[in-house]
């Protein structure tokens, strides 16, 4: 099975579970520290919630003997040796790294040092795709596809401003939901610190602090728009990650086009809740037109991406994806297409956050001519990686091919480019108010 390789996680689990990438999508301009507001105490705190149920911890890497760790080394190493995209491995001499790292595998006295010798060997390739993965972040990428991993916390997707943490999302009747917290509040301190402060925080920074344990409470200082800053009390809970994959739609307001938001191509029947989601909205009347948001979609697999595409439109080639000894046509299934949309004008909405299969669609659409693509330019990451597994549990994730579209042109390093660019801070508005999807609505009615 193949996947792209850019899977955006926007959550963390606590330190004693599975670990995947960090909350903050974009990074942040640091400003210097400022004197710490003065936060009004509540009169008294939110009604407490029920025990929660704690996170299993991560289980302890089961130890390999020095001839497995021998074997995995050498398949790893003969793998990327004979199908990693580039011939000249991206620079790397790859019989020297082989010479490097023979004798740390043979000196490793535990898991964990084995398997970090194993990314850091992988690392070398240096090409942001390709990764070597434990076994526990192996468990980690398969609960998050089939929506059952979770982590501790308020059940928010926050995002690092110059002013702050802004809440780009909540999780419907999760803590920050019950709290009052709602999406464009921002988050100006936690505990008593200044979100600002990096140092306070340490490396995990200030969503670290906003995750925890459990049961456990947090202080957050809160800012919502046009209104003084409050402090509100949450007690963490455990959060299900498929509350932040799942597909969503709606009607813009006063008006018949529907707004259409694909997170990730990497969850279980992506495309079934695709097909859900829009005979949802066609319940009300038909459309004028659809907007597609796939802006912070990191990715997923490519057999998802097409048939969410053949929900808009009937078979078609998108292009192909090739390497060094295979190449394959990227051809749309047939028989899918959802009827009331046929004459539907679509566009869809991409930033520098869209990646990977999300890229791929985008692309697609494009060049089968069935949407227009507005926004800013996609992050131009379309290698496709293949999965190796290995007997202890452990996969290599390997770039193999690049895609191209018909024409022979790489997205990869250039990106989708839009039919129309709005350059805009587009997560601080809501959706009436954001200046893409009010671009994408000047297209629907002038294309």
């Amino acid at each position: 099975m193949k996947y792209l390789a850019c899977i955006l996680l926007l959550l963390i689990l606590p330190a004693c579970s599975l670990t995947l990438p960090g909350v903050a999508e974009a990074p942040a301009l640091t400003p210097p520290p400022s004197e710490r507001p003065s936060l009004p105490r509540p009169p008294r705190p939110p009604t407490p919630t029920p025990p929660q149920p704690t996170l299993a911890p991560t289980p302890t890497l089961a130890p390999l003997s020095l001839a497995e760790r021998r074997r995995i080394f050498v398949q790893v190493w003969e793998t990327v040796r004979d199908h990693y995209l580039y011939a000249d491995y991206n620079g790397a001499d790859w019989q020297a790294v082989y010479t490097e790292f023979s004798p740390q595998v043979e000196a490793s006295t535990n898991p964990e040092t084995f398997y970090l010798l194993m990314e850091l060997m992988i690392e070398r390739l240096d090409d942001d795709h390709s990764r070597y993965e434990s076994p526990q972040e192996v468990a980690a990428q398969q609960a998050e596809f089939s929506g059952t991993l979770r982590y501790g916390g308020i059940g928010a997707e926050i995002r690092d401003v110059d002013e702050g943490g802004l809440v780009t999302s909540v999780v419907p009747g999760g803590p920050a939901d019950r709290a009052g917290i709602m999406p464009h509040d921002l988050i100006i301190a936690v505990d008593g610190v200044d979100y600002q402060d990096s140092a306070a925080f340490g490396p995990g920074g200030p969503i670290s602090q906003v995750r925890g344990e459990p049961g456990t409470p947090v202080r957050l200082g809160i800012r919502s728009p046009n209104q003084p800053l409050r402090e509100v009390l949450v007690v963490r809970e455990v959060i299900d990650l498929d509350a932040f994959n799942r597909v969503s739609a709606r009607r813009l307001a006063g008006s018949s086009v529907g707004l259409l938001s694909i997170p990730s191509f990497y969850v279980e029947g992506v495309d079934h809740q695709v097909r859900h989601a829009v005979a949802d909205l066609l319940q009300d009347g038909p459309l004028s037109g659809l907007i597609i948001d796939v802006r912070t979609n990191g990715g997923g697999y490519v057999h998802l991406m097409r048939n969410t595409i053949a929900l808009f439109h009937d078979g078609g080639l998108i292009g192909s994806t090739s390497g060094r000894t295979s190449s394959e046509e990227q051809r749309i299934p047939s028989g899918k297409l959802i009827p009331d949309l046929q004459a539907i004008p679509i566009i869809v909405l991409v930033s520098e956050e869209t990646n990977s299969a999300a890229e791929m669609f985008a692309a697609g659409m494009q060049v089968l001519g069935r949407a227009q693509v507005v926004g800013t330019p996609s992050a131009g990451n379309t290698e496709n990686l293949y999965s190796y597994d290995f007997a202890d549990g452990s996969r290599l994730l390997l770039a193999e091919v690049a895609y191209y579209l018909p024409d022979g042109t790489p997205i990869e390093g250039q990106g989708v480019q839009p039919d129309r660019m709005v350059v805009a801070e587009w997560w601080r508005y809501l959706p009436e108010d954001d200046p893409q999807i009010q671009a994408a609505l000047e297209q629907l009615q002038h294309p």
